[in-house]
């Protein structure tokens, strides 16, 4: 079974909602991604965990709260959501996928060999339910340099990596 990590206010910024720092409900743009994502869950299965950043909040430690079966993670005081996924990644990696556009969160689900796909990406595999096409915007790397192998088929890290994007 998949368990997605997303980037909370990073998927509400990419996916067309700019400017959530100034003057928008922020609570209703994080109740509108769980109730998409809801769906999508009952229509998928799997695991789903929402982290979003509390980095200005007085709490001292993270907050959590299960919304139709979502797992929804608060940062705590001084802490990042971006702390708490690459926290994630380096304790969970069989099984995770990544949804973020954030540099320093690729990178280390890079480092882990842990699939990731931007928020967009993840907005148009939502919207074209059921998905089933190939994603080229899987996560993995290609090496330059000599090529070995069939040229029609992706190399085995992308192919795995597709695999379990297609599982989402």
């Amino acid at each position: 079974m998949i368990h997605i990590v997303i980037d909370g206010y990073n998927y509400i910024s990419r996916t067309g909602n700019t400017g959530i720092h100034g003057g928008v409900d922020l609570e209703g743009l994080r109740r509108s991604l769980l109730e998409k994502l809801a769906g999508y869950k009952k229509r998928r299965g799997g695991k789903i965990t929402v982290v979003f950043d509390a980095y200005n909040s007085f709490s001292p430690g993270r907050q959590r709260e299960d919304f139709k079966g979502i797992d929804v993670v608060y940062s705590r005081e001084g802490e990042t959501a971006d702390d708490v996924i690459i926290e994630i990644i380096r304790s969970k990696r069989a099984g995770i996928a990544v949804v973020s556009s954030d540099r320093a969160i690729i990178d280390e689900a890079k480092r882990h060999d842990i699939p990731f796909v931007t928020p967009g990406r993840l907005r148009e595999m939502m919207a074209a339910e059921p998905w089933g096409g190939k994603d080229e915007d899987c996560g993995g790397s290609m090496r330059q340099g000599a090529k070995k192998g069939n040229p029609r088929r992706l190399p085995k890290r992308l192919r795995k990596a597709s695999k379990t994007i297609s599982k989402l």
